[in-house]
C-alpha cells in the first residue's frame, strides 16, 4: 500500500493516510529512522505480545530483532475506525500481517486487532503514535 505524501510534511494530515503509510514503511522494512519520525519518544507506549516499548531506544531494539526474524512481509488493513478529538486521534484497526520467518522459512498470516492513539502537533498538524496496543492475533 502506498500513500501520496509523507506524514512528516502533511499539515492537517488525515489519520487513515497515516495508518496506510505506517504499514507501508513497516512492510518495506524502511530504516528505523523513518519509523521513529512517526512515533513520540517521551510518553511512548507500544504494547506487543513479546514486549512493551517506552521510547525510541526500545523501538530501535525491537525493530532490529523483528528485522532479523522476519523477511518479506505485508500489512493489509481490513477495518479502520478513527475518532479525532482535542488534538488526539483514537484508532481501531484490523490488519492482516503476512511474513516469512527467516530462521525456519515458514510463512505466517495473522489477523491482528490493534488500538492506537495518535497526537497531532498543533503547529503543523503532524501525527505521531503515542500508544499502540496489539490485541488479538488470529490465523488469517
Amino acid at each position: 500500500m502506498t500513500t501520496a505524501q509523507s506524514p512528516r510534511t502533511a499539515p492537517g494530515q488525515d489519520a487513515a493516510t497515516f495508518v496506510q503509510h505506517w504499514y507501508s514503511i513497516l512492510s518495506s522494512h524502511e530504516p528505523v529512522e523513518e519509523l521513529l519520525a512517526h512515533v513520540v519518544d517521551d510518553g511512548l507506549e507500544m504494547i506487543f505480545p513479546e514486549r512493551t516499548l517506552r521510547g525510541h531506544a526500545d523501538f530501535r531494539d525491537w525493530y532490529k530483532v523483528v528485522g532479523e526474524s522476519f523477511g518479506p512481509q505485508s500489512h493489509i488493513v481490513e477495518k479502520l475506525r478513527t475518532d479525532e478529538h482535542d488534538g488526539l486521534v483514537d484508532i481501531e484497526v484490523t490488519v492482516v500481517w503476512t511474513a516469512k520467518n527467516l530462521p525456519d522459512g515458514q510463512v505466517s498470516a495473522l489477523r491482528i486487532e490493534q488500538s492506537w492513539q495518535l497526537v497531532r502537533d498543533p503547529a503543523d498538524g503532524t501525527l505521531r503514535i503515542r500508544t499502540y496496543r496489539v490485541g488479538d492475533l488470529d490465523p488469517a
